[in-house]
């Protein structure tokens, strides 16, 4: 059965016009939610919400206190847990300290009832405005989270107190509609697993391979720290998944320093209104298949080489808490990103806004897929506007990748070397910097809708490979056109 993102997806395909993938086939996910922050640690009205279970549905009902014991032995559940600092906080098995206890105890629950990838009830933890400090170290602080907080059972909220100012545009500015904030900032800089190499998450949504799974998970209203002490220093990720399904990343602020500040795999999911204040590392927001994604309304600044990288598939290691990802055969990911604005992603040599690989990092035998529609964003000031390539081809392997990519109503501005780049190897072999192969008997077909013109795109794909490249329908001659220079960018009148 698909997903609401994989329907969501499907439906985009089937709609005409711009306007009509605007107004009716974008997914309709709640807007920012006013959080009254300083009553998060109380319960309403000494009611409590709770799950009343009729097989293996439920409806969410309130219960007073003196109740909630005889509900729990029928087999009812909380629905919404609280987190907050404050010393007078109830001992009810509804109000914790940490993060990490709540999810704890949602989990425990879950497991218990034997709700591994389903649930009756949405949990709802609500997260209070203050600063939550964490670390990879086991800590017997019991005020101090230990990182990375796993979610590995379904419908679980986490929700926490910011809300983002939206522009005009519906993306975040960077600053909060109001004083309130949920911060989580680690007490030392996030680093890397001693044992995988891994960078660790602040948050990670698992799927046990033949268990529970973090499907539906919700991640709101949080601001997320790295804490890298000096400027150019990256370690860490915010947010992770691994083959987790309808995950929701919505209205969070991802400070500077994150080797990757999401980081999804196997996964499907919408991330939307979030706001990324740059990052040192490898890429700000990297969605890998198999799966399916939407991203829009977000705003990322000057981070890491690309701002969005997608591939066919990822694989490098994971943290030590979760299993290794095992790489498919084959891998096809959807991906539709709109209304986002990228900005000032200039590294050397290809600093991008936006970059679609066939071939990803850690797979190279995996025979990629990417159907891509990329419209309607903002991208400025970076080195090249958007790349599509072969990405991680290594030597003496499979060498096979097909990517169908609809670009439209995007606004491209300075873009230091091109706007677009198009390679059937490597960008970097195509750029005539190293030698890496090219893909084998692979196609690429590329709408560029008048949003560009080919005459101004750069691209290699030569003879004797078996490829072809098709631009608006059009089967584009073997050859190669790029100007690049890293000592400086030619003026393309972008």
């Amino acid at each position: 059965m698909r997903s609401r993102f994989e329907n969501a997806l499907i439906a985009v395909a089937l709609c005409g016009s711009v306007a009509a993938i605007l107004a009716s086939c974008s997914s309709d996910d709640s807007s920012p939610a006013s959080v009254d922050a300083t009553d998060l640690n109380r319960t309403h009205g000494g009611s409590y919400s709770m799950c009343h279970r009729t097989g293996s549905a439920g409806v969410e009902i309130d219960v007073s206190a003196p109740e909630m014991s005889s509900r729990r032995n029928r087999g009812d559940y909380l629905t919404k847990l609280y987190v907050s600092h404050d010393a007078d906080m109830p001992s009810d098995g509804a109000h914790f300290r940490r993060i990490g206890d709540a999810i704890a105890a949602a989990r425990t629950g879950r497991l218990a009832r034997g709700e591994f990838r389903h649930a009756a009830c949405r949990i709802t933890i609500e997260v209070a405005a203050g600063v939550y400090s964490g670390d990879y170290v086991d800590s017997t602080n019991t005020s101090i989270d230990f990182f990375p907080m796993v979610i590995d059972v379904p419908d679980i909220t986490l929700h926490g107190a910011y809300v983002p100012q939206l522009s005009r545009s519906g993306r975040p500015t960077g600053v909060g509609a109001s004083t309130a904030a949920t911060t989580i900032s680690p007490v030392e800089p996030l680093g890397f697993d001693a044992v995988t190499g891994a960078s660790i998450g602040i948050f990670v949504a698992n799927g046990h391979p033949n268990g529970s799974a973090g499907n539906g998970l919700t991640i709101q209203g949080f601001v997320l720290h790295s804490n890298q002490l000096a400027e150019g220093d990256a370690g860490g990720q915010g947010i992770t998944s691994v083959r987790v399904k309808d995950l929701s990343i919505l209205d969070n602020r991802f400070e500077a320093g994150f080797s990757e500040s999401i980081d999804l795999r196997e996964t499907t999911g919408l991330l939307r209104r979030n706001h990324l204040g740059g990052t040192a590392g490898s890429c700000d927001i990297c969605l890998a298949g198999p799966g399916a994604y939407e991203a829009s309304s977000n705003r990322l600044l000057a981070g890491g080489i690309p701002g969005f990288l997608v591939v066919s598939a990822f694989g490098l290691p994971v943290v030590s808490e979760i299993e290794d990802y095992v790489s498919p055969d084959r891998s096809t990911i959807d991906v539709n990103i709109f209304n986002n604005e990228v900005r000032d992603h200039v590294r050397l040599p290809v600093g991008v806004g936006i970059r679609l690989g066939a071939i990803g990092v850690g797979s190279p035998n995996v025979a990629g897929h990417i159907r891509a529609r990329i419209h309607d964003n903002v991208l400025v000031n970076n080195r090249f506007g958007m790349i599509i390539e072969a990405a991680f081809p290594v030597p003496d392997t499979k060498l096979k990748g097909d990517i169908d990519a609809s670009i439209y109503g995007n606004k491209f501005r300075q873009s230091c070397q091109a706007n677009l780049l198009i390679a059937l190897s490597r960008h970097t072999t195509v750029l005539g910097l190293t030698d890496l192969p090219y893909l084998l008997n692979s196609t690429y077909r590329i709408d560029l809708n008048d949003n560009l013109k080919f005459r101004d795109v750069w691209y290699g794909n030569p003879a004797g490979f078996g490829n072809r490249l098709f631009v608006d329908g059009h089967r584009i001659p073997y050859g190669a056109r790029q100007f690049y220079s890293e000592d400086g960018c030619p003026n393309l009148g972008t």
